[in-house]
Order: structure tokens, then C-alpha cells, then sequence
């Protein structure tokens, strides 16, 4: 584990690598498509929270500058 705890910027970058992962991918079965197009459909309404609590600078906590 970090010594230092993830900020938001570096949390969304996380999520778009592991997206990129996933994206255009196809699974062997309707249950595994299922799981990659749910992951990326709930990837992505994260990011869009994240990007309306960064453009508001909230919340904000101790360790950020």
C-alpha cells in the first residue's frame, strides 16, 4: 500500500486506466458482457460525479492542497 493516501485527481486516473481495460473488450458469455458493460456504465457516472465535486472543490480534506 501508498504511504500517502490517493487524491481525487489521481482516483479518476485510476478509473479511466481500468475503463480502458474493459472498453471494446468482449466477454465469453452474456453474464461476463453483462459485468464489462455494467462496469463500465457505473466507471463512468463515478467520473462524471467526480468531475461535478472537482469543478466545485468539494469536499475538500486536510491532506489536499
Amino acid at each position: 500500500m501508498p504511504d500517502q493516501p490517493l487524491t481525487d485527481r489521481e482516483i479518476f486516473a485510476l478509473l479511466d486506466k481500468a475503463v480502458d481495460l474493459f472498453r471494446g473488450q468482449k466477454a465469453e458469455t452474456e453474464g461476463g458482457q453483462a459485468v464489462v458493460e455494467m462496469f463500465i456504465k457505473n466507471t463512468d457516472f463515478i467520473q462524471r460525479a467526480m468531475l461535478i465535486m472537482l469543478a466545485e472543490n468539494r469536499p475538500r480534506s486536510e491532506n489536499e492542497p
